[in-house]
């Protein structure tokens, strides 16, 4: 079972960041890049220190996008008798993997309580 847990895992965290993660994060991004505070970025000759700026919020909203979406998604998961776990090969990513593997086993545990 552990080791289909961790296909299923892997492939609905795939599914999910490519559907639901990414467009979220942009969206996020692009609504913080109009205000006052961002909107700097969005020029096209800015230095360095802008692009690293623009790096951390784009990584930042990623990763807030990112355990949003898979914790919700592990919680129901978790309540529906499923338990999964996954793998994530970039370091952004790992903030969600943890977020979806125990929001799938907290959801379990209530769902058997």
């Amino acid at each position: 079972m552990a080791f289909a847990s961790l296909l299923i895992g892997t492939g609905i965290l795939w599914l999910l960041k490519t559907l639901v993660v990414v467009p979220l994060s942009c969206f996020l991004t692009q609504q913080q890049m109009a205000r006052p505070p961002y909107a700097h970025l969005n020029d096209p000759n800015c230095g360095e220190a802008e692009q690293a700026a623009l790096e951390r919020l784009v990584a930042r909203n990623y990763i807030i996008a990112d355990v949003l979406v898979l914790g919700i998604a592990g919680f129901i998961a978790g309540l529906l008798g499923y338990w999964f776990i996954g793998i994530a090969w970039n370091r952004r990513e790992w903030p969600g993997l943890i977020a979806f593997v125990v929001a799938s086993l907290l959801g379990l545990s209530l769902a058997s309580g």
